[in-house]
């Protein structure tokens, strides 16, 4: 490095180290949480997780198309799934280090959430140190809490019923347990209903999964010759390149963890998205009971048609005009019988997959405006 270039960067350090301190926008924190004034009708959306931010846009849209302004709490470095929401004016993003904190302020938390019209906690789980950390914050005890349950399976360790009994706990899945509230917008994107020259195929890679019928279904293809492409986001070693004969990599692409603005450009350019579900598998199962998977959702917002097993389908509104159904394990034809859709057919599918999510959002818009009456 020459002399002058050196100083010049001597020189400049000090610059960008007052720009970092007082003029680099700083993120609304937990304190300013606290002391920032509450709009007129307005809800607070609290996530105590470093997960299911994918829901966030679509609780938070049902508010403010009903006209509430929202004041959302959430952790640090996680806004990126809100990035295209709109109205932005509507919405104010605070944040949040760690639970250590929400204890340390667990008093001024719990009387800033009764202040609103509605607190709602967008993720109840069953752990007992998180149930714990809820009731410290006042939610059994404030009747303008409303809570989503994402799975049912475990609700009678949440102790929620009188809130289940005035209708006060939603559920993404419409299994008739809970209100029916089910988070489809993303933002406002751009979307095109056409189809790759390419086929592109998304799946998430999960735990306690069954890949063996993906793998089959792209030796099918393979041996097939036909071109196509597999995107991943997902870090579960029950799908991963160890697991992908040398031959077949080429056909992978592995994107691992990724933040929210990651997964939504994988797929936006995605044309199927992959629901892994087998009705003789245990751990599937749960998906069409209790749970809701979130590639539904996905499938919903981003309108793409998906690949999913018959058993599944009705579950989550996918009829033949929107999805492409197979039998039992028979993955392998559900994929070939995508690549070979014509642009004309894909285009419909998709027309019809906005039609639908346009159905649920209707339904579930009009589910919470009885509860908040």
């Amino acid at each position: 490095m020459k002399k002058k270039q050196f100083f010049f960067l001597i020189i400049l350090i000090p610059f960008v180290l007052i720009y970092i301190l007082f003029f680099k926008k700083k993120p609304n924190n937990i304190i300013k949480f606290i002391k920032t004034p509450i709009s007129t009708t307005s809800v607070v959306i609290f996530e105590l997780n470093d997960y299911h931010l994918e829901c966030l846009p679509g609780f938070t849209k049902y508010f403010t198309d009903i006209g509430f302004n929202a004041d959302i709490l959430i952790r640090y470095n996680r806004s990126d799934s809100m990035e295209k929401f709109e109205p932005k004016d509507k919405i104010r993003i605070f944040e949040y280090k760690d639970e250590k904190e929400l204890i340390h302020y667990q008093k001024e938390l719990k009387k800033k959430f009764r202040k609103y019209n509605y607190s709602l906690l967008q993720t109840i789980d069953q752990v007992k140190n998180k149930l714990k950390l809820f009731k410290k914050l006042g939610y059994f005890d404030n009747p303008k809490s409303l809570f989503v349950v994402h799975h049912t399976d475990y609700i009678e360790t949440m102790k929620i019923d009188k809130f289940i009994s005035k209708e006060h706990v939603f559920g993404l899945a419409d299994y008739g347990i809970l209100i029916y509230l089910n988070p489809n917008y993303f933002g406002n994107f751009y979307h095109t209903h056409q189809k790759n020259n390419k086929i592109s195929f998304y799946i998430s890679s999960s735990i306690n999964k069954y890949y063996s019928y993906l793998i089959l279904a792209v030796k099918n293809l393979k041996k097939k010759s036909i071109d196509f492409e597999i995107n991943i986001t997902g870090h579960s070693d029950d799908l991963s390149l160890d697991i992908i004969p040398l031959e077949l990599r080429k056909y992978f692409f592995f994107h691992g963890r990724v933040s929210y603005r990651k997964l939504y450009q994988v797929i936006q350019k995605s044309d199927f998205i992959i629901l892994n579900l087998y009705p003789d598998k245990i751990i599937d199962n749960i998906f069409r009971t209790f749970r809701a998977t979130g590639s539904a959702q996905l499938a919903y917002g981003f309108y793409k048609p998906v690949i999913i097993e018959e058993n599944f389908a009705s579950i989550y509104k996918f009829s033949n005009e929107t999805a492409i159904i197979f039998k039992n394990h028979d993955l392998s034809s559900g994929l070939e019988r995508a690549t070979k859709i014509s642009s004309k057919e894909y285009i419909q599918m998709s027309k019809k997959l906005k039609y639908l999510r346009e159905t649920i959002y209707n339904i579930s818009l009009n589910n919470l405006k009885n509860v908040l009456n």
